[in-house]
């Protein structure tokens, strides 16, 4: 009778608390924002608040290493999003269905895309991407390794992750989600591209544990180690793909929807400081004493001109 009366308890509880999304997990766990992934105690209500924060959590880091002796576990990783609203979506999600007519999530589809869009490319550019396989080599190898993990396959191909992460850099819609390994960069990029509608900005930090994934989808990260445009490096980027397996293809699986094994796995967080955005300027300023600004990250001679201008139009007195 007593183990009946336990069975039935067992039972009632996961009634109550079904295995749940990423999403629904996180905002069952924190109680700010729609993604809601962690609210800072206390709030975050200025800039300063905010570096608090983040040298808590390197503490915290620091002393977690200590404790499970492993002197070098993934170092986290950032986002910073304009608005404290959005959602964790790529390109690709976003592009649909402005520009792009079909809401596919295939990878072979995808890559059949990409694929036919390479000849214009190498041609205006005089670039060439001979590492990248054509559609039919892709798609013959792909049906090869199906059934593995998606990394493994694409770490044999690193012309592929390049062409990738050149397409992404360059606004090709993409199933690529940018990261960064710097928080100040991050923070950087949720104040330059501030909603004007936005009352918070955000930074996302993802810290992932050894054992990430499940039988049916994982997320994987790329970026260190690659050949790619020179802001890839001084943005110090990171980019995470989520994918599932189908029966005969790989399908791109919104991050939103990913279960926490799938995201950072058994004992990783994904956490998300909400910064006010009438903290944009101070921001800004102390971000660009810290040589962080559009032309250390872009280098290029429009975000030369529009750091001069930022320095003399927002941060600057208008005083005659």
């Amino acid at each position: 009778m007593f183990i009946f009366i336990i069975f039935n308890f067992i039972l009632w509880v996961k009634s109550r608390h079904p295995r749940r999304t990423f999403y629904e997990t996180t905002v069952s766990r924190y109680n700010h924002s729609p993604m809601g992934c962690v609210s800072s105690e206390p709030p975050i209500n200025s800039w300063f608040d905010f570096e608090d924060e983040l040298r808590k959590l390197n503490a915290r880091l620091r002393e977690d290493r200590k404790a499970q002796d492993k002197p070098e576990p993934d170092d986290p990783i950032f986002r910073g999003v304009g608005n404290s609203e959005w959602k964790l979506e790529t390109t690709l999600e976003r592009s649909y269905p402005l520009e792009r007519c079909d809401e596919t999530t295939s990878l072979r589809r995808y890559y059949r895309k990409i694929d036919n869009s390479t000849p214009m490319v190498e041609t205006l550019t005089q670039r060439s991407w001979d590492q990248v396989p054509d559609f039919p080599e892709f798609d013959r190898e792909l049906k090869e390794q199906h059934g593995y993990w998606l990394n493994t396959f694409l770490w044999q191909h690193p012309g592929i992750y390049e062409y990738l992460i050149y397409l992404r850099h360059h606004g090709f819609p993409s199933p690529l989600l940018d990261w960064t390994a710097s928080s100040y960069v991050a923070a950087f990029f949720a104040f330059d591209t501030m909603d004007k509608n936005a009352t918070h900005v955000s930074v996302y930090a993802l810290l992932r544990s050894p054992t990430v994934g499940s039988d049916s989808a994982h997320l994987f990260i790329v970026g260190p180690y690659v050949k790619s445009d020179p802001r890839h490096y001084s943005q110090q980027s990171r980019f995470s793909l989520c994918v599932r397996l189908g029966e005969d293809d790989y399908h791109f699986k919104p991050h939103e929807e990913c279960r926490p094994e799938e995201i950072y796995g058994l004992g990783g967080e994904l956490l998300k400081f909400d910064i006010p955005a009438s903290e944009r300027v101070p921001a800004l300023k102390h971000l660009d004493l810290m040589n962080i600004n559009p032309f250390s990250l872009y280098g290029a001679e429009d975000s030369l001109v529009r750091t001069v201008a930022r320095r003399e139009c927002l941060f600057k007195s208008w005083d005659l």
